[in-house]
């Protein structure tokens, strides 16, 4: 018995030395790539542009679509990635017949094991995908060790030949020193109606719930139909619809109807999202509205009515921003809320606009804080509950620059690194910080 329990431990260390060398070779002590691009207004109009075209090829006809993106398109993209997540950097670089990806994520880790760095060196391919070698920190690995991994580990954990059947999907990679393109033939059971497909990845949304639980959503999203449908047509401002949706939150934890508070406000968030956003967002989260002709005919109205300091687009940023954060994180809401701007800044556009940008950092942070922990949750609670007052949800507007045009946003403000533009977003965080909800 001891000689066995002597093998076991003496496996169990063997085994624990292993993984720490494994560890230590693969994380390293700084990144392999620095920061090369960030957000303006090109590389805002290049994700645009390839946003555009992903969306126009996979709304084709053609069995056979292709995914394209040019080599400034791929730095706009890594642009907005380090902006959104700002441990990601990441780079990807074309040449003939072959394109090197590359990126370091900065890890919550002590100093000498901080980084991890991989590099891909993507082949091109008539015959699906070809990877060629994978380095992982020192770790060197063969391409096609990865792509069976990965087609095991979704065959596994997603559902059943999901690995298998996405890889069948691409059937060539085509790569010049400019462009990168992918041709991808899309499965039936992704053009098959989603719902009614209970193998789609809209049964496996279903059956995960990552965005609360649908019948609690539904329920705050029925309590706000009716609450409208009782409210004899008066429009009310978006900062009331918020104090009537919270209200109703507090009175089912006095109820002791919630076991989370962080949960019970996301629901009810989620809901707002789902009534005043795009019909989209519920692709995501599940079959919640249900709304008969007339209920829907009165959401499109409200959608384009309701007001939040006096503006529909002041509301419209709020409420897209909150879902963001619902649905990613506070710092790819906040990226995607300057994003807009740097679109806007273009010629034909309306301007970047620093009092859209408050509106935007309010409703991410109002979406962080109501969900962030029980505690915090429940402050949001006490300060939202039944509000009427604008002012307890958004700061005034007057004195923050808007019509920026894309020159002179570069002659004012440089870009997003520039001391000046950081100074802005300071001030901005301030002002929010003055109203109770926001504070820390």
């Amino acid at each position: 018995m001891k000689v066995w329990l002597k093998r076991i431990s003496l496996f169990f260390v063997l085994l624990f030395i292993f993984f720490s060398i494994v560890i230590y070779m693969a994380l390293q002590s700084s990144p392999h790539i620095q920061p090369k691009h960030h957000i303006d207004a090109n590389s805002a109009a290049e994700n645009q542009r390839i946003v555009r075209r992903l969306v126009q090829s996979v709304r084709s006809e053609d069995p056979l679509i292709y995914l394209q993106a040019t080599q400034s398109e791929l730095h706009g993209l890594s642009a907005f990635g380090h902006r959104a997540i700002s441990q990601l950097t990441s780079d990807i670089i074309l040449f003939q017949n072959n394109a090197l990806i590359k990126f370091s994520i900065e890890l919550p880790l002590p100093n000498f094991v901080k980084y991890l760095n991989v590099e891909v060196m993507l082949i091109a391919s008539q015959e699906g995908l070809d990877i060629d070698t994978v380095t992982i920190g020192n770790i060197a690995l063969s391409g096609d060790l990865l792509i069976n991994s990965a087609e095991w580990l979704a065959n596994i954990y997603v559902k059943d030949e999901f690995g298998t059947e996405l890889l069948s999907m691409i059937k060539s990679v085509d790569i010049t020193s400019k462009q990168l393109s992918v041709g991808v033939v899309l499965s039936e059971n992704l053009k098959n109606d989603p719902l009614n497909n209970k193998n789609s990845l809209f049964a496996l949304r279903d059956k995960l719930a990552l965005y609360g639980d649908v019948e609690v959503i539904r329920f705050y999203h029925q309590s706000l139909v009716e609450t409208i449908e009782q409210s004899e047509n008066r429009t009310l401002s978006f900062a009331e619809y918020i104090g009537i949706t919270f209200g109703l939150v507090k009175q089912r934890n006095l109820a002791g109807i919630t076991e989370s508070h962080a949960e019970e406000n996301r629901a009810a968030l989620m809901a707002l999202v789902l009534y005043f956003g795009t019909n989209e967002f519920e692709l995501l989260v599940g079959d919640i509205s249900m709304l008969s002709a007339k209920q829907l005919q009165q959401r499109n109205t409200l959608r384009a009515q309701v007001k939040l300091r006096q503006r529909v687009d002041i509301q419209k940023h709020f409420i897209y921003s909150v879902a963001l954060q619902l649905f990613g994180t506070s710092t790819a809401s906040n990226a995607i809320g300057e994003l807009k701007e740097f679109l806007d800044s273009k010629n034909g556009g309306s301007g970047f606009s620093f009092a859209d940008l408050m509106a935007d950092r309010a409703g991410t942070r109002l979406s962080m804080l109501a969900t962030d922990s029980d505690e915090s949750a429940l402050k949001v609670q006490e300060h939202l509950a039944d509000i009427t007052d604008e002012a307890l949800l958004l700061p005034e507007l007057t004195g923050l620059p808007e019509g920026i045009s894309q020159q002179a946003f570069e002659f004012y403000y440089r870009d997003i690194n520039s001391k000046i533009y950081r100074e802005m977003l300071k001030s901005i965080d301030e002002q929010l910080q003055t109203i109770p909800v926001y504070k820390d």
